[in-house]
């Protein structure tokens, strides 16, 4: 049977053509400019095709509306909207910060500009995908081209190791993945999101298919999201890596694996079936932000401390959606895609391709580059849940939604997440500490010779802002 799309079907989806456009065009455009100019026009030319893809997504919202597209294989809805916003910003603010830091490391290759729009792209398909093969290829897409961008910088071993190692274990869990959407198939005859789910209520093999099937499908989506157990490769990965590509996957990246989440649970029928799952993540996710807080108190490098730290985010997150929480988890994934967005961009300028920042490194930042040093401080007590910053509120609707039940364990996951939020106080606290209150001047604050950046720092002026003030106009009812 053949099927034609419609007029509203491409529009659906056009975002995702616009990125793909822009990003064969770059690829072609390439090869017409001299190779010491070819920088300038790429970003250029990638930044108009973000602009016009968030016009785009906009337009989409009215023009054609929401709904299913493409025989129910693509769903437009608030939430789908506002996850592809998040990448979309999240991939400007990192065109915007990005070059300067890899052409210090001789790595701004001309493929960085279309290798990120595919990765957009991905994001997008991953989360609008009403069908578990639309889902899988938007995964493959997003996941391909990061692979890549990580290991660019070719003369760097660790980047190389941290390439290598993302991508084994990747390709393992997608494996996973592809085999429970095999089984999910086997149970209901359909990889529609609905229809493949329905399987679990039908009795006989058909369910024991299903179970086995979003069990496996899980396990998948659980290591994109480095939720524990899967969570090894995270810290080895976000070192290793160069810092504007570590803070796109810590932000982009994390929220299109747990916008997954969100997406999964809104469509796992209700009863006493669909609670074993919410037991399952639930339980899942506590082990996540326990492991995650304890073994970050122990880090000295920062990137390796905010690895250990999303893997406890991811735990807050998935506890709350565990719980029943669909808006609160997107206003959590939004904000907390911000703050790593900013954070390792002050890193990025700190490191300035030459030394590594650690907890010491930057006592005394405040006497060297104070600007600097309170940007770094908002940050990092705002992902602590410091009030009136925006981490406090991310983490007040979260654990307000989590007390709305009366169960025994959301009670469990309520009190874990309160319990851990105290425990990541300390380690976040450091940072500030470090600062603000230590004479002797660390490694990395004493460099003098660190470059003016009014385009970085305008942009992290910008997030401080939205950090410190942000919640008074933009709460979780502003979102959908």
């Amino acid at each position: 049977m053949s099927y034609t799309p419609s007029s509203n079907d491409l529009i659906a989806i056009s975002p995702m053509l616009i990125l793909c456009g822009v990003a064969l065009l770059s690829l072609v455009v390439q090869f017409l400019i001299p190779k010491e100019e070819e920088a300038k026009p790429l970003w250029v030319l990638s930044v108009l095709g973000l602009l016009i893809a968030m016009y785009a997504l906009y337009h989409t919202t009215s023009s054609p509306g929401y709904g299913k597209f493409f025989g129910s294989q693509i769903s437009i809805s608030p939430l789908t909207v506002w996850l592809s916003a998040i990448y979309l910003i999240a991939g400007l603010i990192t065109l915007l910060i990005a070059p300067p830091f890899l052409s210090q490391h001789r790595t701004l290759f001309p493929e960085f500009f279309p290798l990120l729009l595919f990765c957009l792209a991905g994001m997008m398909f991953l989360t609008s995908g009403y069908d578990f093969i639309v889902i899988f290829v938007g995964l493959e897409i997003l996941s391909l081209a990061l692979y890549v961008m990580i290991g660019m910088a070719r003369t760097s071993v660790s980047a190389l190791e941290s390439a290598m190692k993302y991508f084994l274990l990747g390709t393992f869990s997608s494996g996973f993945m592809l085999l429970g959407i095999a089984f999910l198939y086997g149970g209901s005859g359909t990889t529609n999101l609905d229809g493949a789910l329905r399987g679990l209520f039908l009795k006989g093999y058909e369910a024991n298919f299903s179970k086995l099937g979003l069990g496996l499908f899980l396990v998948g989506v659980s290591f994109k999201a480095a939720l524990v157990p899967f969570h090894s490769w995270t810290p080895d990965v976000y070192e290793g890596a160069q810092t504007p590509i570590t803070g796109f996957m810590a932000s982009a990246g994390k929220a299109s694996a747990l916008g997954l989440v969100i997406i999964l649970f809104n469509h796992i029928p209700m009863g006493e079936i669909g609670n074993v799952w919410k037991v399952l993540m639930g339980s899942i996710a506590l082990i996540s932000m326990t492991w995650g807080n304890i073994v970050a108190l122990k880090q000295e490098n920062l990137k390796r401390m905010l690895a250990y730290s999303s893997i406890s985010h991811a735990g807050y997150i998935v506890a709350g959606i565990a719980c029943g929480a669909g808006l609160e988890a997107l206003y959590y994934l939004f904000s907390y895609s911000l703050l790593n967005l900013a954070a390792f961009a002050i890193i990025s300028y700190l490191e300035q391709g030459k030394h590594e920042v650690t907890v010491n490194g930057i006592s005394h930042l405040s006497g060297e580059h104070p600007l600097t040093a309170l940007a770094l401080s908002v940050i990092f007590l705002s992902f602590a849940g410091f009030p009136p910053l925006i981490g406090f509120w991310t983490k007040l609707f979260l654990l307000q939604k989590m007390a709305e039940s009366d169960l025994f364990f959301n009670r469990l996951l309520l009190f874990g997440a309160v319990a851990n939020s105290c425990v990541a106080f300390y380690y976040y606290m450091k940072i500030t500490i470090q600062s603000y209150m230590k004479q002797e001047t660390g490694a990395v604050a004493g460099v003098r010779d660190l470059p003016s950046m009014p385009t970085l720092g305008f942009l992290v002026f910008l997030l401080c802002v939205f950090f410190a003030a942000g919640w008074l106009f933009f709460q979780p009812g502003a979102l959908l």
